[in-house]
C-alpha cells in the first residue's frame, strides 16, 4: 500500500521535474553552442576576415611566452570581450587586432572571451630576473610608493594580481614583455583607462620593469 502511494506521489512529480529540466536544457544547449563557435573562430577564424586567434595566441590561450602576445587563458570573459570591443572601435589602438576585431561580430566576440575564459594551459616559467628587481616589484605590486603617490597594484587587481572578475584582469603570471609595454601605452596615452593612466605616470622604467617581473614570476590563477 505505501508503495503504491509512493509510486502515486512520484506520478504526479513527474511533470513538474519535466518541466524544469525543459526549462533547464535551452539554457545548457546555448552555453554549449557558444563555447563551440569560439573553438570554431579561435581554430579557423571567420568569413568577414577575422584570422585564427591560435595564431598568436595558441589554442589553450597561453601564447608563445615571449610577452609579444598576452597570456588570455583563464582571463575574465567580460574583460576579453570588452577589449575585443575597444580593439574594433579603435578606443584601444593596435592595428592588427582592430582589423581581427572588425572581422567579428559581438556575438562572436562573447564566444571567443567565454572560450578563452573557461580553457586550461599548462604553465610557463617565468624569466629569469634578479632578486633585487622581483623584490621590488613585489613592494611596489604589494604596498605602493607613497613618495611617488603609486597605489599597489593589487588595490585593483585582486589578492597577488589574481584579477578582481568580470572587469579587473588577472596580472599574476602574465609576461613582464607585455606587461612592461602596456603599462608604457597607458603611461604614454596610447592606452586609454584614468586608473592606469594616473598610476602609470608617476611609475619610473626601473619601477615598470620590476612590476613586470615580479608579476612575471607568479603563477596565473587557475579558471572558475
Amino acid at each position: 500500500m505505501k508503495d503504491m502511494h509512493k509510486a502515486r506521489r512520484f506520478g504526479l512529480l513527474l511533470p513538474i521535474l519535466g518541466a524544469v529540466v525543459a526549462g533547464y536544457l535551452p539554457a545548457l544547449a546555448r552555453v554549449t553552442d557558444h563555447s563551440e563557435e569560439g573553438a570554431r573562430i579561435v581554430s579557423d577564424g571567420t568569413a568577414k576576415g577575422a584570422i585564427a586567434c591560435a595564431r598568436c595566441h595558441g589554442f589553450d590561450g597561453a601564447s608563445d611566452g615571449s610577452g609579444a602576445f598576452p597570456a588570455l587563458v583563464g582571463q575574465p570573459a567580460h574583460y576579453l570581450a570588452n577589449q575585443l570591443k575597444h580593439f574594433a572601435s579603435g578606443e584601444r589602438q593596435n592595428a592588427m587586432m582592430e582589423s581581427i576585431a572588425k572581422g567579428l561580430t559581438p556575438a562572436e566576440m562573447e564566444s571567443v572571451a567565454e572560450y578563452y575564459a573557461s580553457v586550461r594551459a599548462s604553465a610557463i616559467p617565468g624569466r629569469s630576473a634578479s632578486s633585487e628587481l622581483v623584490g621590488r616589484g613585489a613592494e611596489v605590486a604589494l604596498v605602493g610608493d607613497r613618495d611617488a603617490r603609486v597605489q599597489a597594484c593589487v588595490s585593483c587587481h585582486g589578492p597577488n594580481g589574481a584579477g578582481e572578475p568580470p572587469t579587473v584582469p588577472y596580472l599574476a603570471g602574465q609576461y613582464k614583455q607585455y606587461l612592461k609595454v602596456q603599462i608604457q601605452m597607458f603611461q604614454g596615452g596610447y592606452r586609454k583607462s584614468a586608473q592606469m593612466t594616473n598610476v602609470a605616470h608617476d611609475l619610473t622604467e626601473k619601477d615598470i620593469e620590476a612590476v613586470a617581473a615580479y608579476f612575471d614570476q607568479l603563477s596565473r590563477p587557475t579558471p572558475k
